[in-house]
């Protein structure tokens, strides 16, 4: 468990409503929820690539509200003793939980029992606990959070931030209020489209056309990148790509659009389509294969592997997984 981190550009006093009107309708009842889930809208985070923290998320802006001596409307003053607390990394009553190597961890989750069974410092003040990249509880974590959840201290709040939703226990998920968290960029794999729909429609090619695809994917990112920087748009091309079947998996089970990063618009309707028949080509344990198997090859594509060889062996492995599921099926192909 860690202590809330300095962050020296951090801004707690932007309103808080442009993350999500709820929270300042939250603000302006006093009907603070004792659960938050900030589902982080970002292809980068959900495929492992943002950096996405408390601080970025908006997590911390709420947190510094809530404790705000001197608020101003939706915001916290970002001058009181509360707000410096905050800003220097030594609030006593807000608290930043982060995966222990590759999850949360049952006794990280004790320890939280632990720090909440403290009263606030502040009068009127809330005790905070923050965990970042949530779905990364382990079960056997997230059935010791359930308990937190079920029988809430007073003046506590949680807030959990998740770039997969899907990752945490449906019990968990209804015990807390959704917000939707979006950074502002273009919508997900709006630049990558083109590449996006090679690896979509990977099903129907024949291994000669694996082969002319993946020369016409490098092609993309070698003349969208010029020269020394066709590695990074390949790499961002996977984070994209990797992004909308996380959007297929969410849509599938949930058949939920707002708890994906399409938005409402003239296309809307196109991607819709595309996320039902992606997910009907697709079981989830193979769309979370794929997105392992998308990240894996940004890995190969950082360790300077040769760009031509890894888009082949992932788009042959892509043919391969929509094969055997219609196989599995009985279907044609």
């Amino acid at each position: 468990m860690t202590k809330n981190k300095e962050a020296p550009d951090a801004k707690i006093g932007t309103p808080i409503s442009r993350i999500n009107q709820a929270l300042a309708g939250s603000l302006a009842t006093g009907r603070i929820s004792h659960a938050y889930l900030f589902t982080v809208l970002d292809s980068g985070f959900a495929s492992g690539g943002h950096n996405a923290t408390a601080w970025e998320s908006g997590a911390m802006a709420f947190a510094a509200r809530l404790n705000c001596q001197a608020p101003i409307d939706d915001s916290a003053c970002g001058k009181c003793l509360s707000c410096t607390l905050i800003q220097e990394g030594n609030h006593p009553d807000i608290i930043i939980v982060s995966p222990d190597g590759l999850s949360i961890k049952i006794d990280q989750v004790r320890g939280i029992q632990h720090d909440m069974s403290y009263t606030p410092r502040y009068d009127k003040g809330f005790r905070v606990t923050i965990l970042e990249s949530a779905e990364k509880m382990t079960q056997e974590a997230q059935n010791s959070f359930l308990k937190l959840l079920e029988e809430p201290p007073r003046n506590v709040v949680f807030i959990l931030i998740a770039g997969n939703p899907l990752g945490l226990l449906p019990t968990v998920r209804s015990r807390c209020q959704s917000i939707r968290v979006n950074f502002g960029g273009s919508e997900i794999g709006e630049d990558f489209s083109p590449i996006i729909e090679k690896l979509r429609k990977v099903h129907s090619y024949s291994s000669l056309e694996v082969l002319r695809e993946a020369e016409a994917i490098e092609k993309i990112v070698q003349d969208r990148g010029g020269a020394g920087k066709s590695r990074a748009e390949l790499e961002k091309a996977l984070v994209a790509a990797a992004g909308w079947f996380r959007d297929v998996i969410v849509f599938k089970e949930t058949r939920e659009l707002s708890l994906t990063s399409i938005r409402c618009g003239d296309s809307a309707s196109k991607k819709v389509a595309a996320l039902s028949n992606d997910g009907e080509l697709y079981g989830v344990h193979d769309l979370i294969s794929i997105i392992e198997r998308i990240e894996e090859s940004r890995r190969k594509v950082r360790q300077n592997a040769n760009m031509r060889l890894i888009l082949e062996a992932l788009l042959f492995d892509l043919r391969r997984r929509v094969c055997s599921e219609r196989q599995s099926h009985g279907y044609g192909l």
